[in-house]
């Protein structure tokens, strides 16, 4: 009987959605599945970086690097560009480590403005909800896009490494940000850009799976 009337309700369902709404709850049904994989996706890698922090607590690693090592992962120049020295800072304290290092490359435009890139580098090994609460959708898949630009999910190809990257049409800034190995975040910035290929290329050309190991 249960099943019986599942299927009238269901029949009915169809006959009051008619033939120009039914592809509508397909669709929807469609994108429901889509945000179910999504969300299985999210916890997956959740898991795997609560394993990893986990792995380098046992191994005596619950401190954020320091800077002074931090630096060495930043580029040391790049083409066109002249390269500042790096800068950053390791704070510790109890229940929380912090450290950053970031550098700025900058050159003279074709219209005499200052034309820049910067390459920072986050790590949070010691602060794991905040790191989780900034990049636990970054690998699902998501995009958005208007008038003023687009934010969209990033896939480097490179193994435990999550990215987001955002393009501002009317200012020309591009902004790269990737996760990586549920510990560092890497943001490459850069203005006066037709879009967001050099950001790209400059996080590619780091060691971005040596992070990720960490």
């Amino acid at each position: 009987m249960k099943n019986w009337i599942t299927g009238l309700s269901l029949s009915v369902a169809v006959l009051i959605v008619g033939c120009g709404k039914l592809d509508e709850v397909k669709q929807a049904a469609e994108n429901m599945k889509e945000l179910g994989k999504a969300a299985e996706n999210i916890q997956e890698k959740t898991d795997a970086n609560n394993a990893r922090r986990e792995e380098r607590r046992r191994r005596g690693d619950t401190l954020a690097m320091p800077y002074q090592e931090m630096q060495k992962y930043l580029p040391e120049s790049l083409a066109g560009y002249t390269a500042k020295d790096p800068t950053g800072s390791t704070m510790n304290m109890a229940g929380m480590s912090y450290s950053n290092a970031e550098r700025t490359y900058t050159k003279a435009g074709a219209d005499g403005s200052e034309e820049y890139v910067t390459v920072t580098l986050l790590d949070y090994n010691a602060t794991a909800d905040l790191y989780t609460g900034m990049t636990a959708l970054w690998g699902a898949n998501i995009s958005m896009e208007d008038q003023n630009g687009y934010s969209k999910s990033y896939d480097a190809g490179v193994k435990d490494v999550a990215g987001w990257e955002h393009y501002d049409k009317n200012g020309k800034n591009s902004e790269l940000t990737l996760a990586m190995g549920g510990r560092f975040i890497l943001t490459v910035k850069a203005n006066n850009q037709s879009n967001n290929d050099q950001t790209k290329s400059i996080a590619r050309s780091m060691k971005l799976s040596d992070l990720a190991a960490k």
